[in-house]
């Protein structure tokens, strides 16, 4: 059972990404993976059970990636959250790229999403603390220290909608996405202590290059 899940998960995906979520119907994918509709229903009642249980994923990757970072910070660690962060964004870039409107179909979704973002949020101001102690960034005001955490949260979660809108689902390459990564780090450069911003910058080029 759970390999057949598993299955109608991984193509269902793969249509959402490749064509976009509101031109796949259950149908779709049930001749993507040769299966009766009958076959999928059993399974997942709508396609919006598929896109929670996806969710579920997006859940689960984004908590292991921002795991407790170690004392003290490495530049490379830093670079590494983002990095990983941005392989999530771009391999469920679907839901990305139509959050608003998939959260307000569904408010199941929406309140496990709000309850997502709460977890970052509070994740990334808890790192920007530890960056601040440990003397790799400037010191900033506890709100000023939300509102940066805020600023980049929206630069990675909207920046593959910003791409589809100038290119489309079907061109949109994953180097579109990793530029979400080196925009939300210019927020944090001019806070950063120099040589620190500039190890974190040579790790992010250095696992972006072509």
């Amino acid at each position: 059972m759970a390999g057949t899940k598993d299955r109608i998960l991984d193509g269902s995906l793969e249509l959402f990404n490749s064509r976009g979520v509101q031109a796949v119907t259950t149908n779709h994918i049930a001749d993507h993976l040769r299966m009766s509709p009958g076959n999928l229903y059993y399974h997942f009642r709508s396609k919006e059970h598929i896109i929670r249980s996806l969710f579920e994923r997006i859940d689960t990757a984004a908590r292991e990636v921002m795991a407790p970072l170690p004392t003290p910070v490495s530049p490379q660690q830093w670079a590494e959250v983002f990095l990983h962060g941005l392989d999530t964004v771009w391999r469920y870039r679907f839901f990305f790229a139509n959050i608003v409107e998939i959260a307000g179909r569904d408010e199941m979704l929406a309140s496990r999403l709000r309850a997502l973002t709460e977890w970052i949020l509070d994740w990334t101001t808890a790192a920007i603390d530890a960056l601040i102690e440990q003397g790799s960034m400037a010191a900033l005001a506890r709100d000023d220290r939300r509102r940066l955490a805020e600023d980049i949260f929206i630069i990675i979660w909207n920046w593959t909608s910003f791409a589809v809108a100038f290119r489309g689902h079907t061109r949109l390459h994953e180097l579109d996405a990793r530029e979400g990564v080196l925009h939300s780090m210019l927020l944090l450069t001019p806070h950063f202590e120099p040589e620190f911003a500039e190890r974190v910058r040579a790790a992010i080029d250095h696992a972006t290059a072509t």
